[in-house]
């Protein structure tokens, strides 16, 4: 299983209470939809207005190809991409290289 963390970027202050909000009542079928892409033990994070995400995957390159093509994530993108920095109506992220780990 190989470690794969990125960093992602919310608007503004105004935007974070519905972003946490949003993903404390996140629906089992959008987590059902990055299981079938490949995300395990996937966890979000935020400082100030970044956030900073992490999930294992066997073929993490491959995961955000294979959950674009989820018909959910067209509707919880509908929602999140309003409050966050995006690209071509994807979440826009920038990969973060791995400097430590310890099991």
């Amino acid at each position: 299983m190989k470690r794969f963390a990125f960093a992602m970027k919310l608007k503004g202050e105004e935007v974070i209470p519905e972003y946490e909000k949003l993903h404390k009542e996140v629906g089992k079928d959008v987590i059902d939809a990055h299981k079938r892409s490949g995300f395990n033990n996937y966890s979000i994070y935020r400082m100030g207005l970044t956030l900073f995400a992490y999930f294992e995957s066997e073929e993490p390159e491959k995961c955000f190809e294979k959950l674009s093509t989820e018909p959910i994530m067209k509707d919880w993108w509908a929602k999140t991409n309003p409050l966050m920095e995006t690209e071509e109506n994807k979440p826009l992220f920038i990969p973060l290289p791995e400097v430590f780990h310890m099991d």
